[in-house]
């Protein structure tokens, strides 16, 4: 008698329409635009931003840019108020990132 444990493969009990599905499902959860933010969770969000500029620390960004969701971790050198975006500096490039495209923001400790 095969024992895997208790386990059953369920890979192999399922169909390829399922899988098939299963795909687009994700792809769709993926693609689903952000929401829009409370007057809270803006300041919040802002918070965050300058305790890390401030203390130099790195943070991590998610970020919605043209249909997808992107992150990105790295130490915020300049934070351009005019321009509106802000410069984080990552282990190979310094980028520009839009304050517009800034979803969420959790300081790495």
């Amino acid at each position: 008698m095969n024992k895997d444990r208790g386990t059953i493969k369920w890979t192999s009990l399922m169909l390829p329409e399922h899988i098939q599905r299963l795909r687009a499902w994700e792809n769709e959860l993926h693609d689903t635009p952000p929401k829009e933010k409370a007057e809270w969770e803006l300041e919040a969000l802002h918070q965050t931003i300058q305790q890390a500029y401030e203390l130099q620390m790195p943070i991590t960004f998610t970020l919605y840019k043209q249909g997808t969701w992107q992150t990105t971790t790295g130490v915020i050198t300049t934070i351009d108020v005019n321009k509106k975006h802000l410069l984080l500096e990552t282990d190979t490039i310094v980028k520009a990132i839009p304050f517009i495209t800034i979803q969420e923001a959790e300081v790495d400790d």
